[in-house]
């Protein structure tokens, strides 16, 4: 039996609402509309926007709300303001400050300000081509050396055919760029590395407990909908306070990634849990391929002396 794949993140956000267990993790996340967008950059200062089906931080954009206040006017704009008393003159001068909002749009290294909603819309509106993108609530990332981070939390099924988490790593994101994913130039590093300049050691090992049975969480509530489920990866955010949170969930994670960090012995038992259940193909297959060649190789040698 395959194992099964879920492409739609509008489609695994919807399931994962319905745990309240996880449910807590999830950043506020609705369908990209209009209406939608004014909202969502009145709530929050950063969102981010990204299509429904994708890999590899394509298509992400991100849009940041800038208020700032105009200048008041200038003593002299006005010879009638001599006669206003101190207070008036204070009263008028913080009403007529008004506040001007400016939209920061970013995709790749590129940024576009826009004065207006509807001038925003209309360039998402022709980047986004009529297809689904979803809009979510932005979280300000913790940074390592001035460069911000994520963390991938995989989830395997295991030999006894129940979820356990099996590891994390840290990815930092390229200069400038506002995912990452290695595929966008970011680069690997320790779970250890990223976290513990941030949390003392208590900390680091409370927060991996909770990512280690968040993964669970989240694997058995996907399970209910999609049975055939085998691995999940999920890309985790951690605020400014050090709280986690779930910006989406991969059903195809990367596995040799994993590989390349220190914890040889976590990446082999991710192996061999994804070699049980038919992720990876099991060495034994691979022996017996290698071992038929020369047999088949042997028989045309005969036929051809025949």
């Amino acid at each position: 039996m395959s194992i099964q794949r879920v492409s739609s993140k509008w489609t695994k956000t919807v399931v994962l609402q319905r745990s309240r267990t996880v449910n807590e993790y999830i950043p506020v996340t609705r369908q990209y509309d209009r209406q939608t967008l004014e909202r969502m950059t009145e709530l929050f200062e950063l969102n981010y926007i990204k299509p429904d089906h994708g890999t590899y931080g394509n298509g992400v954009m991100r849009v940041k709300t800038v208020h700032a206040l105009s200048k008041p006017p200038t003593s002299d704009q006005s010879n009638a303001e001599e006669d206003i008393t101190a207070e008036s003159s204070s009263q008028d001068m913080e009403t007529s400050s008004l506040q001007v909002t400016t939209y920061e749009l970013q995709y790749g290294t590129k940024q576009e300000f826009y004065p207006t909603l509807d001038e925003l819309h209309q360039a998402l509106e022709e980047r986004i081509q009529r297809h689904l993108y979803l809009i979510q609530q932005g979280i300000p990332l913790l940074k390592h050396e001035d460069l911000p981070f994520d963390l991938r939390v995989l989830t395997q099924k295991n030999l006894k055919n129940n979820w356990e988490t099996t590891g994390i790593l840290g990815r930092i994101a390229a200069p400038g760029k506002i995912i990452t994913n290695i595929h966008g130039g970011g680069r690997l590093a320790t779970f250890e590395e990223l976290v513990l300049p941030h949390l003392q050691a208590t900390g680091l090992q409370k927060l991996r407990s909770e990512l280690y049975r968040l993964g669970i969480h989240t694997a058995v509530q996907l399970q209910k909908s999609f049975p055939r489920l085998k691995e999940i990866g999920i890309d985790i955010a951690l605020d400014e306070t050090g709280r986690p949170w779930i910006l989406e969930v991969n059903t195809l994670p990367g596995i040799y990634a994993f590989g390349l960090l220190p914890d040889k012995e976590a990446y082999r038992r991710i192996k061999r849990y994804a070699i049980a259940y038919g992720r990876l193909p099991s060495k034994k297959k691979k022996t017996s391929r290698h071992a038929a060649k020369p047999q088949a190789s042997s028989s045309k040698v005969k036929s051809r002396a025949r």
